[in-house]
Formats: C-alpha cells, structure tokens, sequence
C-alpha cells in the first residue's frame, strides 16, 4: 500500500502539462525558516532570493516544450539585482509573450509592485513579446480598464513591443520593454560609468543615533572639514567629519547637512561593529568599506528617488553612506560624469535599469557613459556644470544651516536696500535671475546630451521651472529666516561685525565673541545678550525680551528706515502680531528648520508663552551648568514678582470706582489669568525647574541634540517624536 502511495507520489510530480498558471507565493529569505532556506539554497540556489522566483522555474520545469505558462508575481524580478539569473533563465530558455506591469496601487487596499505575465516553455529569439505599462495610472479601478484599452488600440502610449533579446544589452538584463532603439544602442560598446569611476555603498555606521549628528549640534573645533584622507584623519585633532546621507532632491551642490565620529580612522563604529557582529570575526570591511577612497571629490546621489533622480559634486572631506552612495571619477573628470549623471537621459536609463524606488550603486555604476561620447564637446559641458555647481553653492551657503553661510542675504551689499522690503524685492529677483539662469544652463547641458548620444525627437532638452532646485523667495519663509539670524545675533552665533559663526562651540563666552569679532563690547554693531538667555514672554517684562530685541535689530540693521514700516512688512508675511509668532510659531519653525535638532532651546512653564506663563530661549553652545540657576534667579523668579506686582494693581483697579465698568472687569479677567499661571508656574518650579537647576546638570555636545534634549526635558518645550529610535 506505502509502495502505492508513493508511486502515485512520483507520477504526480512527474506530469508534464500544456498549460501552467499560478500566483506562487512570496517570501523572502527573512521569513523562511531554516529547512526552507536550506532547500532553496541546496535545490534552487540561483533563485533564493525569494519563494516565488523558485517556484517560477519550478513551474517551467512542469510544463511541456511549447507549452504556455501564467504567473502574477511582484515586478521586483524584473529589474532588481538578485533576480538576475532568473531574468537570464527566462530570457534564454523561454519566450515572454506578454506582460502588464501593475501600479502600485494596482490592488485595492495594498500597495505592491505586481506584474502578470505570460511565458512559452521554449525560446524564440525574433519573438516581439506585448507588454503593458500602467505606471501612470494610479489606482485599482484603473487597471483593468487600461489594460483592455492597450490591447484594443497599441497605439494608446502605453503598450510596447520588445524583444527579450534586447534586454540583454542592458547591464543585468532588466525587463526594460519601455526603452527605445536609440536608447539601447548607447549600452553597445561596453561604454558605462562602472568603467572609468569607482562607486561603492559607503560607510555603514550600523548605529546612526551614535555616531551620526548634524553639524549644528556639535562644537565646530571638534570637526574637520577639509581632511584628505583617511590615514590624515587619524593625526587631526578632530572626531567629526562632513559625511553624506543623500537627503532630498537637489541637484548639483547641497545637502551637506551631517558629520560621522570618524576619531582614530573610525575607532569608535569599528569597535562597536566587532560587538555587534562577533560573526564577522573582526572581517568589518563589509560594514565598513574603507577601501581609500573616503575623504576623495566624489558625486553623490539620493539612494531614495521618490521624486526623481538628483547628483551633487562634493570636493574632498566628505565620508558617504548608502543612502549618499557616491561615484569617484578621476581627479579632473568630476564636472562630466555630474553633468552627464544631472542631465535628462539619466532618468531614461536608470529607470530602464531599475524603476523601483531605491537606486543602487551598481545601477549607477552601469548608466551608459564615457567621456569619449562628449569629446567634441567636453569643454563646454565642463564648463556648463561648473557654472551650474557655482549657483547652486551660492544657493545652498545663503542659509544658515550651510557650514559656510557667512551672512543674511537680505543684510548683504549689493541686495540691502532702504527698507526690509526693498531688501527682500532685490533678494526676489536675485533669486528668479538664478532659477532663470540655471535654467538655461541645465537646458544647454540636456541638449548636449541628446545630441552626443542622438536621441534628438526622443527628448526634449528644456527644463521644467518647478525641476530648479534653487531656493524661491518667498515673503513668511525668508521673514522666518531673517529673523533665526536676529536670533543667532543676539544669542553671539552670529555677528553683524563678522562674517560666519562665531559662538558655536561648548560652553562659548562672551570673551570668545569680542576675540573673534574683532571689536571691544562698546563698539558693536548690535550687542550679543550677556549671558545668552531671551526671555519669550506675553508683554515686554524684560529689557532684553526677544521682541524688543528684534526691534532694535531692526533699527540698527535699517536706520534709514522707519521700524514700523519694517515691523508692518515682517508681521503681514508672518500673518500675525510678532510677539504671537515667537510665542507660537518661531519655536515650531526653528525646529523644522533644524530637523528636530533645535541649537536655541525653549525652556517653558507647562502654560507656554501663548497662555500668559514663562518661556525663554537659551543657546545650546552657550550652555553651562549653571544656565538653568540663571533662568530661575535672573528671569523665573522676578518674572512671577512682577506677576504679583500687576496682580496687586489689577486688584486695587477693581476696587476703584473711578474707573468704567468695563476696566475693573477686564483688571478681574486679567488678575484671574494671573492667579493660575502663578499657581501653574509655581507648580514648575517646585517639581521642574528649580531640581534641574540644582543639579546643575553638564551637557556633552558630542551625545547630540537628542540625548541632551531629553536630560532637560522636563522644562523644554516637547519635541514629537524626539524619543524614536534611530536607524
């Protein structure tokens, strides 16, 4: 009976059939348990990656010769890397007859990349197969509709005719059915980046929240920004180092935003990988990757290409990671592979290449170009992207959270003018002359692209306005700017006497500022607060609240202007009252401006400014243990007798029959505010304020905004998500 059994076993799995559907099921190798993966790797070793690329050829090996098969899988196979060698199987051993190619949203409810597809067990090399793209319409109730539409007239855009032999000439052979002849010919020849550039992933610090920072949040003496090598950062007196994370898109120059704690060539992540990967028995260069070539010019681009494909030219300094995977060209070759890599053929061929959201450095490394396809013309496309990088460097240094910004636009020769709004109308065209002028040279660059690589009629060579990834005035947004940089000078982080920063590093004192200026305290132009405390309050209770601060700057920065011509232009781009914005909104902007990792921090009553209770700012390389005594004993404290001192008037004012009826009600209304922020900020001090300050707590700069923020969290304005954890 056991024999019986088996023998009908055998008989089954032995059958071969004319037809084969199945919608196979997906799993990668993280959900598969041990006798799976080691099935797979043992039985279908090429094809591991995922469950379902297995029981593909499985299912091929079911069917007879000539025999059709139907399959609807993620679309992943298609383009991705570890699918390669089910892409050569199925290109070289059978025949794609037809695919649709499925948005993402293709299925009601789920956002997957699917595709279905329809397989002849045997290869037809002439064989043009039909293949659907619905990419471009979103949503589940679309895709049928087009599908039918395609197949009842190919000529609606989105069905194409290809042979599966011509993806072959594509590094990798992804089902690339979209791409034109002309587009395939550039593949021919060999002729890709991989060939004259080195690229790799970048550093893998396996802990971000350790040993990654922006530059804003640690003390400038403590990075370096022009080390020239890896074997050089180890004799500088330096821990931090510019590292590139990619970031948004940008093209050209930018996102210079985060330095790595590259000390003694990385001792610390190295010491910490061998930890956390003991398998590796201290072999970390697949983690690590210094391969000599950080610190080198490079270009680098967004590994996540949500929005589009954008490289920038960074000079030498710079680390990289994977999410800012970069490309060395040759020294003296860098501005024609940016230019190539910023031009508009490279979204034909990445996409071509891989289409998914996140793009490989080997992808990179694959896009068809050499120099010698420019040569004729290879001075003037150098030229072209220098100027290009040029404008967008000048972009990226006119804002502060540059570490080269070196003055408030608005403020500089050349844009200042009588009034704030002069300044700002000059800096409004200044910057549409640039988005003109970048525009124009991105134009000049995609036509000489088209033209080497001749795809002329394919390819448009104009430049969207909205694709200029310059800065665009606009009136709230550099109000909110002007007035960060008023802040920075009261704070001493900036200087209208000096160019750069200036205070920015622990601890930093007034003896630092007048030292670095380069004038005695009586001779400033503006003065920097003494102790680097701003009180943010309801009314003007202190000399140096920030509100008549800011007016000062105002008449100090524009004599010639009337200040209530310039707080009229300030307060109609904010949308409101100034002292309402830096009770409500300037905190909330200033953390969006510095992505959660504010340097002038709140400190706070649980009312807030808004409600009548205390707040001030204080400057976090300014800090000192001692910072928190001065809150409560030089503004806390005589804040609430001040609070006392009015409620005691208002009180006198409601028993006074003197006045109308309706003063001694609003003195009642008032004093019955007063009495709860009194009782609330009284409150705060007992359990918040007054622990903190005698515990005097040290704050090191090197631990980051996020963990020194939460030692101080019980006074501090809150921070959403401040507490997450970091990859």
């Amino acid at each position: 009976l056991k024999v019986l059994r088996v023998l009908e076993q055998a008989e089954a799995l032995t059958q071969r059939y004319h037809i084969v559907v199945a919608n196979p099921p997906y799993m990668g190798s993280k959900g598969m348990n041990p006798i799976l993966k080691q099935f797979l790797k043992d039985q279908f070793a090429d094809y591991k990656s995922d469950l379902f690329a297995a029981f593909i050829v499985r299912s091929l090996s079911l069917s007879l010769a000539d025999g059709y098969l139907g399959f609807m899988s993620p679309f992943t196979w298609m383009f991705i890397s570890s699918y390669e060698k089910l892409r050569e199987h199925l290109i070289s051993d059978a025949t794609i007859t037809t695919l649709v190619q499925l948005e993402y949203s293709g299925f009601d409810g789920a956002t997957v990349p699917i595709c279905t597809f329809a397989l002849q067990n045997k290869y037809r090399k002439e064989y043009r197969g039909g293949y659907v793209r619905l990419s471009d319409f979103r949503g589940s109730e679309n895709q049928g509709p087009k599908t039918l539409e395609a197949v009842a007239n190919p000529n609606c855009g989105w069905f194409y005719r290809a042979s599966a032999d011509d993806f072959k000439k594509i590094p990798g052979s992804p089902i690339a059915y979209w791409i034109s002849p002309k587009a395939l010919l550039a593949y021919e020849g060999g002729n890709i980046i991989g060939k004259t550039c080195y690229g790799q992933p970048g550093l893998q610090t396996s802990n971000n929240g350790r040993f990654v920072r922006l530059w804003q949040e640690v003390s400038q003496t403590s990075i370096e920004l022009n080390c020239k090598s890896s074997e050089q950062s180890q004799e500088l007196d330096a821990r931090w180092f510019p590292y590139l994370k990619g970031g948004g898109f940008r093209k050209w120059y930018g996102n210079h935003e985060h330095v790595v704690d590259w000390e003694n060539q990385g001792a610390r992540i190295k010491k910490y990988v061998n930890e956390k990967y003991p398998y590796l028995n201290g072999n970390i260069d697949y983690v690590i990757k210094d391969r000599g070539y950080y610190f080198r010019s490079c270009i680098s681009y967004s590994y996540i290409t949500s929005a589009a494909f954008s490289a920038r030219f960074s000079g030498a300094g710079f680390m990289f990671d994977v999410a800012g995977s970069s490309i060395i060209p040759e020294p003296g070759q860098e501005m024609l592979f940016l230019a190539f890599l910023c031009s508009c053929l490279t979204p034909i061929f990445a996409n071509a290449q891989n289409p998914t959201l996140n793009l490989q450095i080997g992808d990179v490394l694959n896009l068809p170009f050499s120099p010698a396809l420019i040569q004729s013309c290879e001075s003037l496309v150098a030229k072209t992207a220098e100027d290009l990088v040029s404008i967008a460097r000048a972009d990226w240094d006119n804002f502060e959270t540059s570490w080269d910004f070196r003055d408030q636009p608005l403020l500089r020769p050349g844009l200042k003018g009588a009034t704030l709004e002069a300044s700002w109308r000059n800096w409004e065209a200044q910057s549409a002359a640039a988005i003109y002028r970048m525009q124009e040279l991105e134009t000049e660059n995609n036509r000489l692209f088209i033209s080497a690589y001749g795809l002329e009629g394919e390819l448009q060579p104009e430049v969207p306005e909205e694709q200029i990834t310059l800065a665009r005035a606009e009136a709230r947004k550099d109000m909110v700017a002007f007035l960060s940089y008023a802040t920075g000078c009261m704070m001493g982080r900036y200087s209208l006497d000096h160019p750069g920063l200036i205070l920015a590093n622990a601890g930093d004192k007034l003896e630092q500022y007048v030292y670095k200026v380069g004038k005695s305290t009586s001779d400033l132009t503006f003065q920097t607060d003494s102790d680097g405390i701003i009180p943010v309050l309801d009314g003007e209770w202190f000399e140096d609240d920030i509100v008549a601060r800011s007016r000062e700057f105002l008449r100090v920065t524009f004599p010639a202007s009337s200040l209530n011509t310039d707080l009229a232009f300030i307060e109609t781009s904010l949308g409101k009252d100034l002292r309402k914005y830096f009770c409500t909104d300037f905190f909330k902007d200033h953390l969006q401006t510095y992505k959660k990792r504010p340097i002038y921090w709140l400190v706070h009553s649980p009312a807030g400014p808004a409600r009548g209770g205390f707040a001030c700012l204080i400057y976090l390389h300014r800090y000192t243990k001692d910072t928190l005594n001065l809150v409560l004993n030089n503004y806390f404290r005589p804040y609430l007798q001040k609070l006392e001192a009015r409620q005691a008037q208002l009180g006198l004012d409601q028993l006074n029959d003197d006045l109308p009826s309706r003063d001694r009600t609003a003195a009642r209304k008032e004093a019955e505010k007063i009495t709860k922020v009194l009782k609330d900020c009284q409150a705060w001090e007992q359990d918040s304020l007054l622990p903190l300050a005698q515990h005097r707590i040290e704050l090191d700069l090197d631990d980051g905004v996020k963990v020194n923020y939460l030692k101080l969290q019980d006074v501090l304005a809150p921070i959403p998500g401040l507490a997450a954890k970091e990859e």
